[in-house]
């Protein structure tokens, strides 16, 4: 009987024995598991941050081509303007170099100057007559008028002076 209950406590020995072990392994399952989740909630979190910046990138994108749609047509319509503005010039000089070269003696050069300066100035100050006449059209209270018409009219002389000058130039 006393080998028995030897036998018996070895056996409740063993038993505990692989009882702690089951339990150490339980706990290592239980950290594992929650590392695991622990992670997939981080994972959740960092996914939801990702998708809202990638949301946000996509926007600020969008938001840049079309601007650049809007910046690319303006451009070209002022490339459309200048090249009209160009041409234009370019047929007043022609213009300016015909009637020259259809003076005859040099004693008339100087008088025909005079007169194609004189039509020069008449076609830039008819021109600057329309552009008043544009901008009154768009703008109807009477100080804008006033601020308008005086700029205008300031920025129209110098353009009369600088055109004046190319065309002695060209004389």
């Amino acid at each position: 009987e006393y080998m028995d209950s030897n036998k018996y406590i070895e056996h409740l020995v063993t038993q505990l024995e692989e009882q702690r072990w089951n339990l150490w392994r339980q706990k290592l399952s239980v950290a594992r598991l929650q590392r695991e989740v622990a992670q997939s909630k981080s994972e959740g979190a960092m996914r939801e941050k990702l998708i809202h910046e990638l949301e946000e990138e996509r926007h600020l994108r969008l938001e840049s081509e079309k601007r650049l749609r809007e910046v690319t047509l303006e451009s070209e319509r002022s490339r459309a303007q200048m090249r009209g503005l160009q041409e234009q010039f370019s047929r007043m000089e022609e213009t300016v170099r015909n009637l020259l070269q259809s003076q005859g003696s040099p004693g008339q050069n100087g008088e025909g100057t005079v007169n194609i300066m004189k039509v020069y100035q008449e076609k830039l100050s008819e021109d600057t007559r329309k552009c008043k006449e544009g901008m009154e059209k768009t703008h109807t209270p009477a100080d804008e008028d006033s601020r308008s018409e005086s700029s205008s009219t300031e920025e129209e002389k110098e353009k009369t002076k600088l055109l004046l000058e190319r065309l002695k130039a060209l004389e």
